[in-house]
């Protein structure tokens, strides 16, 4: 197995910048519903991209190098995509909440308010990173099954 991880980060930045478009074009309020499921599809095509990458020099990838690389790109992907949702839904959500309630005086509902959004968010990027690197790797190891039956 020849793991590349620089072909890893490239492939992982790509899918990270795609998942940053989709978290951004998340906060839409129409368009969010429907391009909020493309965000798992971003860490799919991340491990699609790295074994893409991967052969493209004429190398052949076993199918355990595209989940692992698969995994390392979707992972990045992943997190880009859960932080930047985590951070805009406190911005936009918990933070303003906490600001209305400030201005009526409810100084504990605002802090209660305000630390349970942070847990929330904090464990949506741990699970963002974790479904994204499941997601690259079964990308990875689906694209390369189907490179080497090419072969």
């Amino acid at each position: 197995m020849n793991f590349n991880s620089s072909i890893a980060v490239k492939a992982g930045l790509i899918g990270a910048a795609a998942g940053f478009v989709v978290a951004i074009l998340g906060r839409i309020p129409f368009l969010g519903c429907i391009i909020a499921p493309l965000g798992w599809l971003v860490a799919v095509g991340a491990g699609v991209l790295y074994v893409h990458f991967a052969t493209s020099g004429g190398a052949a990838v076993q199918i355990a190098e595209g989940a692992v690389g698969g995994a390392a790109s979707g992972g990045i992907a992943g997190l880009v995509n859960a932080l930047i949702s985590g951070v805009l839904a406190l911005l936009f959500g918990g933070v303003r909440a906490a600001t209305s309630a400030l201005g009526r005086g409810e100084v504990g509902d605002a802090a209660i308010g305000a630390g349970v959004g942070l847990v929330a968010v904090v464990f949506a990027i741990i699970a963002g990173t974790v479904f994204g690197a499941v997601l690259g790797a079964v990308g990875g190891l689906v694209y390369a099954a189907l490179k080497s039956q090419k072969a």
